[in-house]
Order: C-alpha cells, then structure tokens, then sequence
C-alpha cells in the first residue's frame, strides 16, 4: 500500500522537535491559525507532523478591511440619490457601476419578498 499523506499533531513543540530530529526533518512556521496561534510543521516524505503553539503568534498578521465604497472610481461620482433614481427606472441588468449593483439589490429582495 502507497502511502500518499500520514499528518498527524504533537501536543507540544518539544515533541515536534524531537520528531524532526529523528527524521531529519527541518521545523517550519507555517503561519498562525484562525485564533491567531502559531502553527509549525515538520516533514519527511509522506509523513507530516504539526503542533499548534499554545501562545500568540510571533509574526502577527495586520488586521485591514477597506469598504467597497473607498474604491469607487472617481471620474464618475454619482450621488446615493442618483444611483437609486436609476436603479428604479432602467431595466433591469441595463446599468452597470454603482447604480447596476443597486439595481441587483434592490430586485433581489423584492424577488425575495414575493
């Protein structure tokens, strides 16, 4: 039997050391988990060993979130009033830009109340 993927996880690092020492295996921060804990791994072949560090990631990620409305394009600024007057009289899928994406919005949910 071939084996393709033999992942496994250690309790501690200390462990995982100690694996790829036996092996022949280099440690690797892998990146942090989606609690913001360090993940490393160490591999030899098929088989992968992980441990996931009980303390705070040494190598954070930046938290950044940028609205959809910050990247309009701004040679064609039109107004929330604009964009809903002719999203209520053009048809439907006729408009593209800010008032296109209102106009989807505005049927979906009437589509969604009838």
């Amino acid at each position: 039997m071939t084996c393709v993927c033999d992942l496994r996880s250690l309790p501690t690092m200390a462990a995982l050391t100690e694996w790829a020492a036996a092996h022949g295996a280099t440690v690797l921060y892998q990146g942090p988990d989606l609690q913001g804990r360090p993940v490393y791994a160490a591999r030899r072949g098929p088989a992968i060993r992980v441990v996931v560090a009980s303390v705070r990631d040494p190598h954070p990620q930046p938290v950044s979130w940028r609205s959809p409305l910050e990247t309009l394009p701004k040679d064609s600024p039109m107004s929330a009033a604009e964009a809903v007057g002719r999203a209520l009289v053009a048809p439907v899928g006729a408009l593209d830009g800010p008032a296109g994406n209102l106009q989807a919005v505005l049927v979906s949910a009437l589509r969604a109340e009838s």
